[in-house]
């Protein structure tokens, strides 16, 4: 099987020292390559043009009100922050859950029997109400070329470029290419240290993915001794993880938890 043909011909970018479009990934990678920019592929010069004129910029999050309406069983409620939201519905079969900007639409909602959205909605819902200069991460086993990480801004536009990854190789479509040699695991941990360092050069200071352990755990550094015998690569890579959530944290940064399914920047592999 030979190598797959590119989806996409054309690549638009903006930098701050200007804009354009590209007829390949190898142009467009080396207007943007360690500065702050924002690109995309696309598959016609049209839908390229069409990009930049929407704008194709990173711009100040604006926070509307959010209410979160909840039902599981008999049990309902309304609450004003999505983290109060999941700690109803998480591990529970059957939930459904719904965001609001008001909460009479919130109460009306349940009043109505808590109807089921589409999915593509509620993934909207979700991302709607969280910070809109958020940063997003995470990892999976391609086919054929191993792991492979992904971070993303909340638009699921790749800005892991801007983190000058020390390992892998950069792809047209913004993702970066471990290998074989490195397990998703190791990924996710090294993910969530590229989207650490793509919030600092964006000035976010939100950093969200779908691994807990990765979250609660190993960027923390608390690593199992059994873990540090079998992957001392790993376990390396969890203290400079460590130092790196430690500084962003002491700016005001903080990392949360979002559901795969709401995750721009799920890569939609199998996980190994």
């Amino acid at each position: 099987m030979g190598p797959r043909k590119p989806k996409n011909r054309w690549y638009a970018y903006v930098t701050a020292r200007g804009r354009g479009i590209t007829p390949s990934w190898e142009e467009c990678e080396a207007r943007v390559k360690g500065r702050p920019a924002r690109y995309r592929g696309f598959p016609d010069r049209a839908a390229a043009e069409a990009w930049l004129a929407g704008g194709g910029r990173y711009e100040e999050a604006g926070k509307a009100p959010r209410y979160y309406a909840y039902r599981v069983g008999d049990e309902q409620g309304v609450v004003d922050s999505w983290s109060a939201c999941e700690r109803e519905v998480r591990g529970r079969p059957h939930a459904r859950y719904r965001g609001f900007a008001e909460r009479a639409a919130a109460e009306a909602w349940l009043a109505a029997g808590a109807p089921q959205r589409d999915r593509a909605f509620d993934k909207r819902e979700a991302l709607e109400a969280l910070p809109e200069d958020a940063i997003f991460f995470d990892s999976g086993t391609g086919p054929g070329r191993g792991a492979e990480v992904n971070v993303t801004d909340r638009d699921g536009v790749p800005v892991l470029h801007l983190a000058a990854p020390d390992e892998g190789e950069l792809t047209p479509q913004g993702t970066l290419v471990l290998g074989r040699r490195r397990t998703n695991n190791y990924g996710e941990l090294y993910a969530c240290l590229l989207a650490l360092r793509a919030a600092e050069r964006l000035g976010s200071r939100h950093v969200y993915g779908d691994s807990r352990l990765v979250l609660d755990y190993w960027s923390r550094g608390h690593v199992s001794g059994e873990k540090r015998a079998s992957d001392p690569d790993l376990a390396a890579l969890a203290g400079r993880v460590r130092e790196a959530r430690g500084a962003f944290e002491r700016r005001g940064g903080e990392l949360g938890h979002v559901p795969g399914g709401v995750n721009p920047a799920d890569l939609g592999f199998h996980r190994d």
